[in-house]
Order: structure tokens, then C-alpha cells, then sequence
């Protein structure tokens, strides 16, 4: 009977991370359309009573109806998805199974490619990203999957090349790390998946006031970090939240984060003493607009350009 129990503690923990990953993702990939009250979205539930019955099910607490699979499209808009009239964008479906993310993978499907993509590479391309899917079993990885279909296509249309090759995920780390001097004033945006943990958020102000960095925490789902300060200690705070064996308590390559973007200023424009703000992105970008980096956070966190 314990079995089952823990079964049944493991369905509703699953069942859970996929409904708020869906609300997270389309909480972020439509912000522009909901902001201009426009029709078009970047991210659809496709199969909109799976995700009822999902949602009965928690209400419920019993998951032995729930479907047995969820499926997502996305828009996946690239470098110069607004100028280039060959590069119309990609379109992906996500299938997400029962028992994703933690026991199965998102199963990837390329619908559409830009013009300048043959078939060949766009093959190769949904086997590239269903190999990002298996590879983040275990960790929510619909907004990992959009960000590496961005990168291959952006980079493979940039350069010209016959061949997609070589990706980040291939490459090592496909987090954005510094490629600027260790000098001056720095930011770093980091997107969580969530970040609901009172222990861990406590954490990161306290990582972040030990460094004298200022900026915010939006807990919640999702969760978002910036910080501002000494590039150095910048780098620092970001190698402690990845985490490693020598500094405890970071989040870890596979928790579902990413060092999203970096810039660097003159001087500070985010208040110097780090604080967490309430579970609203609207409120970020507010304090965003207000302290002028809101297209940091547009193209960063929401991913406009």
C-alpha cells in the first residue's frame, strides 16, 4: 500500500509541474499579445480538454483518470524572424506525457521551418531537439527546447552554413555566460522555472547581500533573478546558484535554470540592496521600466527582441 501511495504522491507531483509549466509558458511567450490585445499567440494548448481533465484531476487529488498526454504548440521566433521575408519562424509540437517530466521526456515535432531550411536540416533539427528532450528528463524542459530551437536556426541562418552542426548543447553549458571584462557594473538575468522554496529564496537574498549586489527576486512561477554590482562577484553569485560540490545550495545545471542574458554600465541603475518582490511579472517590469533596463528584460526574461 505504501507503493501506491507513493505512486499516487509522484502522478499528482508530475501532474502538477506540467499544468504550472503550461501557465508559466504561456504567461511568458504571450505577454506581448496579451499586452496589445492581439489574437496571435507564441504558445497554444493544443489539446485544451486534456488540460481541463489535468486540472479536475488536482482538484481531486487523484490522478488515475488524468490524460495520458498534453500537447503544446510554439512559435519559435528567430534573430531576423521580423526582417527576413525567407524566415517566417518555426513552428514545434510538444507532446508531454503522463508521468513528464520525470519519467518521460517531451516527445518534439518541427512543423515548420523558414524557407531557407531544407529538408534534411529539418530533420536534423527535430532530432536535435528531441535529444535536448531526452537529455532534460527529469526537469521541466518545454522553455530549455524553445531557446536551443532558436539557437541552432538563428546561428545556422547567421552563418550561412549547409549544415546545422555543432550546437551549445553539444558545445558544453547553453547558458549565456560572461564574455565581457571582469570590470565595471554588471547584470545578470536568470530565469527559474519556479521558485517556491522559503529556504532558497532566504538563500539567494542572503548569497546576494554577502556580495553586494543589488537587483530582485520574483519568486513564484517563474521565478526571476537579476542582479547588479560587481562583475566579478557578479560571476560568483552566478556559479554558486548553478551549484557545485564546493558551494552548496545552488540550484544545479538540471533544476530548470538559466543565466539568460548580461550587461554591463557605468553605474549601478537597479536598487543597491537586493529584495524580493511579490509573485508578479507585471510588477517586475514595472520596476523594470522605472530604473531603465526594461529592454534588458523584454529581450532576457521575456525574450523579445
Amino acid at each position: 500500500m505504501d507503493c501506491v501511495g507513493d505512486d499516487e504522491d509522484s502522478g499528482i507531483f508530475d501532474l502538477r509541474s506540467l499544468v504550472l509549466e503550461i501557465e508559466a509558458m504561456d504567461a511568458i511567450c504571450n505577454a506581448d499579445a496579451a499586452e496589445n490585445d492581439e489574437d496571435g499567440k507564441d504558445f497554444v494548448v493544443v489539446s485544451h480538454q486534456a488540460l481541463k481533465q489535468a486540472q479536475r484531476c488536482l482538484d481531486r487529488a487523484n490522478t488515475s483518470d488524468a490524460p495520458s498526454q498534453i500537447d503544446i504548440e510554439a512559435f519559435v521566433r528567430t534573430e531576423t524572424c521580423d526582417q527576413n521575408a525567407f524566415n517566417d519562424g518555426v513552428r514545434l509540437r510538444m507532446s508531454l506525457p503522463r508521468g513528464y517530466p520525470t519519467i518521460h521526456s517531451a516527445s518534439v515535432t518541427v512543423l515548420h521551418t523558414p524557407k531557407f531550411v531544407n529538408r534534411t536540416n529539418h530533420d536534423t533539427l527535430s532530432a536535435k531537439l528531441q535529444a535536448t528532450a531526452n537529455e532534460l528528463l527529469g526537469s521541466e524542459a518545454m522553455m530549455s527546447i524553445i531557446s536551443e530551437c532558436r539557437n541552432i536556426v538563428s546561428d545556422w541562418e547567421c552563418n550561412g552554413s549547409d549544415d546545422i552542426g555543432a550546437t551549445s548543447s553539444e558545445t558544453g553549458d547553453d547558458d549565456v555566460t560572461s564574455s565581457v571584462p571582469n570590470l565595471g557594473i554588471c547584470r545578470r538575468w536568470i530565469w527559474v522555472h519556479h521558485i517556491t522554496n522559503n529556504d532558497r529564496r532566504k538563500q539567494i537574498i542572503i548569497e546576494a547581500h554577502d556580495r553586494n549586489l543589488g537587483g530582485f527576486l520574483k519568486a513564484g512561477f517563474p521565478g526571476v533573478v537579476v542582479i547588479e554590482g560587481d562583475c566579478i562577484a557578479c560571476d560568483d553569485f552566478v556559479v554558486w546558484i548553478k551549484g557545485n560540490k564546493s558551494r552548496p545550495g545552488g540550484f544545479g545545471r538540471n533544476w530548470g535554470h538559466h543565466v539568460r542574458g548580461e550587461a554591463t554600465a557605468e553605474q549601478r541603475q537597479l536598487p543597491a540592496v537586493f529584495e524580493e518582490l511579490e509573485d508578479d511579472m507585471g510588477l517586475l517590469g514595472s520596476f523594470c521600466r522605472e530604473f531603465n533596463v526594461e529592454d534588458e528584460f523584454r529581450e532576457f526574461i521575456l525574450q523579445q527582441k
